[in-house]
């Protein structure tokens, strides 16, 4: 059973029988359904089924020239609705399915962002029409969480978020440059690194580390396209899934400059989320890149 069925609303299925019942009804009327060819006498075929505003299950499988479907594999999924943009999006096929890893380069976090691709069927039919050189720069990015808590958000007078703006502009602006070979760049970075590390260190002695950290988005775990993550809270959208009614909160949040879009059960999130307030969690990451 996929672990992340429960982040759309469905805690209480323990067996396959019962998925099938929610296979049945994605195959039988689904929102949207992608036929797209790989190969002379195959095609891939994606069903998407909501069962709450963006939220939902995609099935993959193989359609034949006989009108056969045969199932490869489902997952859940939140689509996200803010655009990012990035200097270039490689997409990897995944091994053992038809499914893809879309890799970026982030400034803003210096280092590596790995998603899980929603739209697989576009990017299939991109590569069939030998479309795949084409240079991919957009995504809207979005996550599930099956973990997740509620803690206050970090208070910030006008000077105090004009200065970290400040900051924050230039960082990104030394982290490009040092991306770009300028040694100088680096080692300004390396110093202002130090710097932090020296600051961190006196105000850990009495401060908690969640009023000095405002937000963050680390690697989480073995699995690439996970992370944990501190983000403020921008906007809060409870939906119910259609099927089993239960509660699942839509969190826009604010990461190190990320905008995306996270759900998670009621029953998994600890606290009220509150528009000013801050998540905190492991996120599953996913996005749909724009072909």
């Amino acid at each position: 059973m996929h672990s992340y069925l429960r982040a759309i609303g469905f805690s209480n299925i323990k067996s396959r029988k019962q998925l099938e019942q929610i296979y049945v009804s994605t195959l039988r009327n689904p929102n949207r359904k992608i036929i797209t060819t790989i190969s002379v006498d195959t095609s891939l075929i994606q069903f998407e089924k909501d069962f709450a505003p963006s939220l939902g299950l995609t099935l993959i499988g193989e359609y034949d020239v006989n009108g056969a479907i045969s199932i490869e594999h489902y997952f859940p999924y939140i689509k996200g609705e803010t655009l990012s943009s990035y200097e270039n999006i490689s997409i990897e096929k995944q091994t053992d399915k038809e499914s893809y890893a879309g890799v970026c380069e982030d400034c803003r976090l210096g280092m590596t962002l790995i998603f899980y691709v929603l739209n697989i069927a576009d990017y299939a039919k991109s590569k069939w029409l030998n479309y795949c050189n084409r240079h991919l720069k957009d995504v809207k990015l979005s996550a599930l969480s099956i973990d997740g808590a509620i803690i206050l958000g970090v208070k910030k007078n006008k000077l105090e978020q004009k200065f970290y703006q400040e900051q924050k502009k230039m960082r990104d602006k030394l982290l490009f440059e040092a991306s770009n070979g300028d040694t100088e760049a680096i080692e300004n970075l390396t110093i202002s690194e130090m710097d932090t590390y020296t600051s961190l260190t006196y105000r850990i002695r009495g401060e908690d580390i969640l009023s000095i950290v405002d937000t963050s988005f680390m690697p989480c775990g073995v699995e690439c396209d996970h992370y944990m993550i501190i983000g403020d809270i921008l906007s809060v959208s409870p939906v119910k899934n259609i099927i089993t009614e239960e509660l699942v909160y839509i969190l826009l949040l604010e990461a190190n400059g990320i905008h995306l879009n996270v759900a998670i059960n009621s029953a998994d999130l600890q606290g009220i989320p509150e528009v000013g307030r801050r998540f905190r969690g492991e996120i599953w990451l996913q996005g749909a890149v724009r072909i």
